[in-house]
């Protein structure tokens, strides 16, 4: 948790994966929302939250972990979620 707390608080937010996974679980949760993974974003936060962001956070998450704990990271946002396959990457 220090290694997010500090990553958050240095290139984010306070609260900032928390909000990104919030964020993801809305749009995979609700499948009228789906079309925020789409082009046709309608641009509201509440209805289509920032997924590239969330995925930025992610990844930045990932990297400040160490190796093991990254892959245990990843793995369970795919468990938890249904990713789309270019966030694996």
């Amino acid at each position: 948790m220090t290694v997010i707390a500090e990553l958050e608080h240095t290139r984010f937010w306070p609260g900032a994966v928390a909000t990104a996974l919030d964020d993801w679980a809305l749009v995979t949760r609700e499948p009228t929302k789906q079309h925020c993974e789409a082009e046709s974003v309608c641009g509201s936060l509440r209805c289509c939250p920032d997924l590239d962001l969330a995925h930025r956070i992610f990844h930045a998450v990932a990297r400040a972990l160490p190796a093991k704990d990254a892959e245990l990271f990843w793995r369970k946002l795919a468990e938890q979620h249904d990713w789309p396959q270019r966030w694996l990457s």
